[in-house]
């Protein structure tokens, strides 16, 4: 029994390795890539005193608000920080608009200003990717 222990949790989070490609840190272009250029910007994108960031907290920013939408639980902050800049974005629990899985987020995120929160809902597509909704 110890063997077959020792080789199902692998096998178990197999499925679920190409899911994290490009996860929070990594460079990769898989599914995380993709999802995060479908937020089309985010709630990071839409105040405007983002706009001087560093690119690289602008897309961890960003990339942290995918990972709540697509990976995290109601409630359950996903933080992040680089360069001085840091936030955490808190997603709501999943609910259904017609065939439609959607859910709030707030980003709460802090640069050179005072800290600033942003609330918003994002729905996925047919394809399986988040995106803002007005």
């Amino acid at each position: 029994m110890r063997t077959l222990s020792k080789l199902a949790v692998p096998l178990l989070l197999l499925p679920f390795a190409g899911c994290l490609s490009g996860g929070l840190g990594g460079g990769g272009l898989g599914p995380t890539s993709a999802g995060v250029t479908a937020l089309d910007g985010g709630l990071i994108g839409q105040d405007q005193t983002t706009g001087t960031w560093p690119s690289q907290a602008r897309a961890r920013a960003l990339e942290a608000e995918f990972q709540a939408l697509q990976f995290g639980q109601a409630g359950q902050p996903v933080a992040w920080a680089v360069e001085g800049f840091s936030g955490e974005v808190v997603p709501t629990q999943l609910y259904r608009v017609g065939s439609q899985d959607c859910r709030g987020y707030s980003h709460t995120f802090k640069g050179t200003a005072q800290p600033t929160k942003a609330i918003g809902t994002a729905c996925k597509t047919q394809e399986g990717f988040w995106k803002p909704v007005a």
